[in-house]
């Protein structure tokens, strides 16, 4: 975990950047949820960067993917946000019994959603291959089940 300051903490789970931090710096240390969801864009821009640059040498770079769980205290409000199979869940005690309860906080992101699979088939008309049932999985182009539409764009 990351202090920003007194009314910002910032907690990730990423193979990237941690570009929520970046922005909200930027920004006078305000994070809103907007400010993640550009901070998930600007991530997804640079990988999909790398891929384009190293696409010669190395195009299996283009059938791996990443997930990203984010979790942001900003002035006393959680900021949850996630692509891919990551999940965050909360620990809650319960009672005086010294057990605790899980909550979930965040749902899987993934082709294995009905929504997402129909937004995939949508961006992506002309590819009937764009998600693949293989061995009782969803996966996008039959490789990757993540979420990764700008990649095969």
């Amino acid at each position: 975990m990351n202090q920003y300051g007194a009314s910002l903490s910032y907690v990730g789970i990423l193979r990237f950047c941690g570009n929520a931090a970046i922005l909200a710096e930027r920004e006078g240390g305000v994070v809103t949820a907007d400010t993640i969801s550009r901070a998930f864009r600007v991530t997804e821009e640079g990988f999909t960067s790398v891929v384009s640059e190293m696409w010669s040498s190395r195009p299996q770079f283009a059938t791996v993917g990443s997930c990203c769980l984010v979790g942001v205290v900003y002035q006393q409000t959680l900021f949850i946000a996630n692509l891919g199979d990551s999940r965050a869940v909360l620990g809650k005690k319960v009672g005086n019994t010294g057990g605790m309860a899980a909550i979930q906080l965040s749902t899987e992101h993934n082709a294995s959603l009905e929504a997402i699979r129909h937004e995939l088939k949508e961006l992506h008309p002309d590819d009937p291959q764009i998600v693949v049932l293989k061995h009782g999985v969803w996966r996008v182009k039959g490789i990757i089940q993540v979420d990764i539409l700008s990649l095969l764009e």
